[in-house]
């Protein structure tokens, strides 16, 4: 039976250091990586804060656990003859004894190991301890700054449940082994033993409740996060029952651990029994009963009275949370119909209308634009160039590598097929004559229109998304299946408590984690976890047209990745991907480089694991011809005081978009740039890495002008404003202004959808200049096919950034929501023969999303008609429908939709009006000089060309835009003379 135990032993101790070995390889490994990319010190502070944590974690938790199992065995020594002796003999006994403490020892070191890994594992809370930063807020229950709940409380109370549950495994070693013993009987009378056994019994019993006493003390502060009424945070129940229940069990707590110190003495263990019995009938009357009962008899029937002031504390804390107390409400018009004057204001707008959705997008590009099997698009993302002198908002797409099963051997997904290819980019409102995208960049090699203003000089992709466009439907809620009609839409988010409230259709919010069941069937493309460069295999760049089964061969020409020449260097790696080729493989030279975490979200993530990070990142083409990804990253927490969760799954209830990461397509460079300097979180974070951060002033200009508000904050507040916007708690009470977001009608089948937020090229009405801008409108709350009450945009321009307004309309005054327009075109019988008619072809009409404009003092309602065979998934738009005021009008194209509605000739540019002549709203051109107007176009000229030299391209738009508008009146001068 020794050897046995002592091979079993070696088996254990070898299996163990065997995958620490592996382990502590992969941490080299890891650092290597962090090292070659300009972090080692990230690493190296991260590192420093694992190991203290396990130590502290490992030798606290042993301490906890062996403790109580060593002072039971130190009081069985005092047995001079136990039972056990008696029944097995002399050397039996002994022997059972030894390997009884191996296997405690063992048992024990095994669970300190595992609570180290996991006290590693919460660095972030150590890291949140040691540079926690003040909000400037006091909760107004504790009186405590907020930083105190985010920062600090989780670090006590992990380290107190951490013990908690250390010393409980140590008591119930020490029972057992007291109860092996013989030392310890449970009789009616309750437990008994002797003194000697006793006393220590009792003392790890007094600490264990010394320890709740503290949990209690610290539990306190949980009520701020009460789900318990009409309201998230502490409630009238909270405030004067739960509270107290807390201070009760404490007391209760510590007068048990007070008792078991004095019943040491005489070692009597009959009363311990009334201790426990005592502790849970506080909880469950103090815990559980008490509160219920003040909520049931006191508060539900006073319920607007006694909570109103604690809806105050959750208006004010959720509004700040989720920057809803910085949106600036305004009024809106809301007129029936827009002049020409105002189409004429809003040029700019109307030629960049949105008529191509994503869903189609992808489909149309992966259609067109694939090219080659190895070759597909992860998503279609929206941004803006100036192309031809003018702002345009454009669907850009890089083309990833999704290497086929078929070919993915090991030397193929490593060495040979290492990138994707350049990047396809087409305009939103226009398209062909046969219904297609009309692209300004498209092919292999890229094959850039002459008005688009940069050429691609490095469209080698080595990191991407690299999520096909199936799982990208499943995985991004902003992203329509075409069948997605059978999926419900959620509810509005309210305090919990609301069970009653009706549905409110709002856009999902976004998943900050994939909790979504992963796909059942296997994927049919491979994508590399990692690539080598600068090995003796040619690296496949493109296949050359003309010729089969030839190709272009490239080298990777940047100084990045992790040098793999030498044997140690590849066994390190091997180690961390447990893939023996990078031994075997004879390819790899002295001069070879590895590139890994070639997935951009999982790439940042590795360096800055603290951060959220926007599941949609979207690339840029940069002056100088590179492609650069820019990911949007968020602070968040779901310890801020009185706020509402996201929803009941997703428990953040602070969030803000603080950072924006760059990381370069080729190169795989990042730059994490600070975007919010006011936030406490990111000062935290900043005194923590001092090196990770930039200034967002140090952002290239080139970026800046493609830097954008992220749909998903944006949703998210959204939804939360449909409430919040309310501040006075009996309005908030009654509900009787909520909001909710509009439906409209989208897909095959037309079924009710919520809308989801949408960019667009807008005249701004704060400061009348043409931006980029992300709106979404809203109706009221149970009313989906109702009026519109209100309309949220939120700035995506550098300047005004982060700026959020809502447009309400007047109250007595009726304006058409989304549903009510959808049913006006589904009234209109010349639009439903032609739908009858396509969808009876072979063929089926697809209903884009409804897109609201607003255009001066009205709205112009705008829906693209895709018709699409049934065997190829390749759509097409066949008309536009344009609404306003009354009227429904179906054209060809937009402008032929606008010249049908408004009964005058509209083309793109809005250079021919028709017979009427009109002004701008802006300048009447009979008065303006000739010469003032001349000398303004060289001025916005020069600084165009001033803004070109010093590489400031936003500047550069901008002043040209305003350039073109002023030749432009030249024109209509020229015109009226």
């Amino acid at each position: 039976m020794e050897r046995t135990n002592r091979w079993l032993w070696r088996l254990v101790i070898g299996v163990t250091a065997f995958f620490m070995v592996v382990k502590v390889l992969a941490i080299w490994a890891e650092g290597l990586w962090f090292a070659s990319e300009g972090y080692g010190d990230v690493f190296f502070r991260r590192l420093l804060w694992q190991l203290a944590m396990f130590a502290i974690g490992f030798s606290l938790f042993f301490l906890l656990v062996y403790t109580p199992y060593w002072l039971a065995r130190k009081a069985a020594e005092k047995v001079p003859m136990p039972l056990r002796e008696r029944l097995f003999g002399d050397m039996e006994k002994l022997m059972v004894d030894v390997a009884l403490d191996r296997w405690a020892l063992g048992v024990c070191l095994f669970l300190a190991v595992i609570a180290g890994l996991i006290a590693s594992s919460r660095w972030i809370y150590l890291m949140h301890f040691l540079y926690a930063t003040p909000f400037g807020l006091t909760d107004p229950i504790f009186k405590h700054d907020v930083g105190f709940y985010i920062f600090t409380l989780p670090f006590l109370r992990f380290w107190v449940t951490f013990s908690l549950v250390g010393l409980m495994l140590g008591l119930i070693g020490m029972v057992l082994r007291l109860r092996y013993e013989e030392l310890l009987r449970f009789e009616e009378s309750g437990m008994e033993a002797p003194v000697f056994a006793a006393r220590p019994l009792l003392a790890v019993v007094a600490c264990f409740l010394f320890l709740l006493a503290i949990s209690q003390f610290l539990g306190r502060y949980s009520i701020l996060f009460s789900g318990r009424g009409v309201l998230f945070g502490a409630g009238f129940a909270d405030v004067y029952g739960t509270r107290f229940a807390f201070w009760l069990m404490m007391i209760v707590s510590l007068a048990g651990a007070g008792w078991c110190l004095y019943e040491m003495r005489k070692g009597d263990l009959k009363r311990l029994r009334w201790v426990i019995t005592t502790l849970f009938v506080t909880w469950l009357l103090g815990r559980l009963l008490f509160p219920a009962a003040l909520q049931a008899f006191v508060v539900k029937p006073n319920e607007r009275e006694r909570e109103r002031t604690f809806l105050a504390h959750n208006i004010a804390f959720t509004r700040y949370a989720y920057n809803l107390d910085k949106v600036r409400i305004s009024r809106h018009p809301g007129e029936p119909m827009p002049s020409i004057n105002d189409l004429r204001f809003h040029e700019t707008a109307l030629a960049n209308i949105r008529l191509w959705d994503i869903d189609q997008l992808l489909d149309a590009f992966s259609q067109l634009q694939s090219l080659h099997m190895q070759y597909g698009f992860s998503a279609v993302d929206y941004d803006r160039y100036y192309i031809g002198g003018r702002l345009r908002q454009v669907a850009i797409a890089p083309r990833e590598l999704f290497l086929p099963n078929s070919i993915a051997t090991w030397v193929n997904r490593h060495l040979h097929y290492t990138h994707g290819y350049g990047i396809v980019m087409s305009l939103v409102t226009e398209f062909t004559g046969e219904g297609s995208p009309l692209f300004v960049v498209k092919d292999i090699p890229p094959q850039v229109d002459s008005k688009v203003p940069f050429k691609i000089r490095r469209p080698e992709i080595y990191f991407g998304e690299f999520v096909l466009p199936e799982e990208r439907k499943r995985r991004q809620p902003f992203i329509r299946n075409r069948q997605q009609q059978t999926t419900q839409p959620t509810t509005t988010p309210s305090p919990p408590g609301q069970k009653n409230q009706p549905p409110s259709n709002q856009p999902p919010v976004p998943p900050i984690e994939d909790q979504q069941q992963p796909s059942q069937q296997a994927s049919q493309y491979t994508i590399a976890e990692f690539v080598l460069v600068g090995t003796r295999a040619s690296e496949f760049d493109y296949p050359l047209s003309g010729e089969r089964s030839a190709w272009k061969e490239t080298r990777y020409e940047a100084d990045a990745g992790v040098p793999v020449g030498s044997w140690w260097r590849r066994l390190l790696f091997a180690a961390r991907f447990m893939d023996l080729g990078l031994l075997l493989n004879t390819d790899i030279t002295s001069e070879s480089k590895l590139l890994m975490y070639r997935r951009i979200l999982e790439r940042v993530n590795a360096v800055a694991p603290f951060l959220l990070f926007d599941r949609d990142p979207y690339p840029i083409v940069t002056s100088d011809g590179r492609i650069v990804w820019i990911i949007d990253a968020f602070t968040a927490t779901g310890s801020f005081p009185y706020s509402t969760p996201l929803s009941p799954q997703i428990r953040i209830n602070y969030l803000r978009n603080a950072v924006k990461v760059t990381v370069d397509a080729y190169t795989g460079e990042m730059n994490f740039y600070a975007f919010d300097n006011e936030d406490p979180m990111l000062k935290t974070y900043r005194k923590a890495f001092p090196n990770l951060f930039h200034d967002r002033e140090g952002m290239p200009p080139d970026v800046k002008a493609h830097v954008r508000y992220p749909q998903s904050l944006f949703a998210i507040q959204a939804s939360m404003l449909c409430l919040y916007h309310m501040t006075d708690p009996d309005q908030f009470y009654l509900k009787e202004d909520a909001w909710e977001i509009a439906q409209e009608q989208s897909g095959v089948e037309g079924k009710p959808v919520p809308i989801r937020p949408y960019y667009t090229v807008i005249r701004s009405p704060d400061d009348g200049k043409d931006r980029f801008m992300l709106l979404i409108p809203f109706t009221p709350l149970g009313k989906p096919d109702k009026n519109m009450v209100a309309w949220m945009a939120a700035h995506c321009d550098y300047d005004r950034y982060g700026d959020l307004f809502v447009y309400k309309f007047p109250p007595g005054k009726l304006v058409d929501g989304p549903q009510q327009i959808e049913a006006r075109i589904n009234a209109d019988a010349q639009i439903s023969q032609h739908f009858s008619l396509w969808n009876q072809q072979g063929s089926r009409v697809i209903r884009g999303s409804l897109l609201i404009l607003p255009v001066g003092s009205s709205l112009l309602y705008v829906e693209p008609v895709y018709l699409q065979a049934e065997q190829t998934p390749l759509p097409e738009i066949k008309r536009v429908i344009v609404s306003a005021g009354k009227k429904v009008v179906m054209g060809e194209d937009l402008w032929g939709a606008l010249s049908k509605l408004f009964g005058t000739q509209i083309q793109d540019g809005m250079k021919n009006w028709g017979a009427t002549s009109v002004s701008t709203p802006q300048v009447s051109p009979s008065f303006v000089s000739r010469d003032k107007v001349f000398s303004e176009l060289l001025s916005y000229l020069r600084e165009a060309k001033q803004a070109r030299e010093q590489g400031d391209w936003l500047r550069f738009g901008e002043a040209l835009n305003r350039a073109f508008e002023v030749a432009e009146k030249l024109e209509r001068q020229a015109a009226n003379r």
